[in-house]
């Protein structure tokens, strides 16, 4: 049935309960599972041999594919792509980017990859009707869930919904982590074997295991004359606990997706130049805080006036629970360094 069709008969449907066919209109949880049930009822008259299941919270489910693992268990790890959209099957979330361009709502800005989440960790920020709705499947199973705004996003709305706003999640349900840590190793391992074939996989899995960073590549800047025509006797010098230093940075995943950087040619490049930033180096005191860690970690490796790309273990980083952003939990992280002055050494 073509969304046109569906869309039509929503409308007259919406008509009969409502006396009103405004999608803009917030006519509150009531009418709204007045929608709901006329989009179950629609699907059901067109495609008489459905199966369509639900639970007592009013979360609805089509499974498409079974799955042949198991029902994933708390604070286990799970891998899936979704879609996700409103009753007139409008797309407003993907963790696809063909379906991102197909319903034109792609965004340079957003990294396209599988959503990965503890699941029923606290910490974890789920709607309940995908909580729920993962407790009925299967590793391996392709699933239409359809749940009201009470399982969603409730009078909050969310993005282009408005307040009450039933959704569809179509989820690809394909891995459950068991192990994280090892499962992180094993991305690693994997950019190695094709980033860099002349590195044996097992070895820089184990020295980031002891170390936390890993040094891929590494280059001296060349030191220009000052207008003088002099240069410094010791361009480069070792790094060490409390010096600051001025470092510029592009921070990739092993897909080379940018998440960040301020250097304003990396952005310009990847056309995610944001004119609010102030492309400056950025000042890092080693062993300080403000920044990840790993930074510091990589920093101590190298000396001043250094060009480096280095790997970055979660543990140092935004660990097991990401950044709540783009950075998902257990991620590895690339960056590319400029490790330029140190500017001040507090304990000469």
């Amino acid at each position: 049935m073509t969304k046109r069709i569906i869309v039509f008969t929503l409308t007259c449907l919406s008509l009969i309960f409502l006396g009103s066919c405004e999608k803009e209109v917030n006519n509150g949880p009531s009418e709204e599972l007045m929608r709901l049930r006329a989009y179950i009822k629609v699907l059901k008259m067109e495609n008489p041999d459905i199966i369509i299941d639900s639970t007592e919270s009013g979360l609805y489910y089509i499974t498409e594919i079974e799955g042949n693992g198991s029902t994933p268990q708390k604070d286990e790890f799970i891998l899936f792509d979704y879609t996700a959209y409103d009753l007139d099957e409008d797309a407003y979330e993907t963790t696809i980017k063909e379906d991102a361009e197909l319903h034109d709502i792609y965004l340079k800005t957003t990294h396209y990859t599988q959503k990965y989440i503890q699941y029923k960790n606290e910490r974890t920020k789920i709607i309940k009707g995908l909580e729920e709705g993962f407790s009925l499947i299967k590793k391996g199973a392709k699933v239409k869930f359809i749940m009201p705004s009470s399982l969603a996003y409730g009078a909050s709305g969310y993005k282009s919904l408005i307040p009450y706003t039933s959704v569809i999640f179509d989820i690809d349900f394909t891995d459950i982590i068991t192990n994280a840590k090892e499962h992180e190793l094993e991305i690693i391992k994997e950019y190695i074997s094709v980033n860099y074939p002349n590195l044996t996989p097992a070895n820089v899995a184990s020295e980031l295991e002891n170390e936390g960073v890993y040094i891929l590549e590494q280059s001296e800047i060349e030191i220009e004359p000052d207008e003088d025509g002099n240069i410094d006797d010791d361009p480069y010098q070792v790094i060490v606990d409390d010096d600051v230093v001025k470092v510029n940075y592009a921070g990739r995943f092993t897909d080379n997706w940018l998440f960040d950087t301020n250097i304003k040619s990396v952005d310009e490049d990847n056309d995610t130049y944001n004119s609010s930033k102030s492309y400056e180096p950025i000042e890092i005191k080693i062993g300080g805080s403000g920044y990840i860690e790993g930074f510091s970690m990589a920093i101590k490796k190298l000396k001043t006036n250094t060009k480096a790309k280095v790997i970055i273990l979660s543990e140092y980083a935004y660990g097991e629970f990401g950044d709540g952003k783009n950075i998902q939990p257990h991620t590895p992280l690339i960056f590319k360094l400029e490790v330029l002055n140190k500017t001040t050494e507090v304990n000469d």
